[in-house]
């Protein structure tokens, strides 16, 4: 007669295969926490620009529109301030549209990016 089997455990290769999708599966999660955390710094980067971007903006329509003029890239600090070796780049384009009419654009390039910030606004100069 045949005695009961006893086979109440895992076997070797079950938890061999169980261990290998529980890697590959440690291994997406973190590669995907890598990707955030990256891309986490390149939005807390792009914001810093924006921030830079719109403010000067805002200080070159508070200047007289007969004195604006194209502007060099400058090296600027996290508050836009100029700072050499600063780690964001501001650069100021002013177009004549009409005699009248004004296109300033301010773009600012910061680190490990290709997609620099562009803010563009009209200003009207009055005769």
């Amino acid at each position: 007669m045949k005695s009961p089997r006893r086979d109440r455990g895992f076997t070797l290769v079950s938890v061999l295969v169980a261990l290998a999708i529980l890697s590959i599966g440690l291994l997406a999660l973190a590669r995907a926490q890598a990707a955030m955390v990256a891309s986490q710094g390149n939005t807390a980067n792009r914001t810093v620009a924006l921030t830079i971007a719109r403010d000067y903006a805002e200080v070159l329509r508070s200047r007289s529109p007969w004195t604006l003029v194209s502007e060099a890239p400058v090296a600027v600090d996290a508050r836009g301030q100029p700072v050499a070796g600063g780690a964001y780049r501001r650069t100021t384009n002013v177009t004549v549209l009409a005699n009248n009419l004004l296109q300033v654009q301010v773009v600012v390039s910061y680190p490990r990016s290709t997609v620099p910030v562009d803010i563009v606004t009209l200003i009207y100069r009055s005769s």
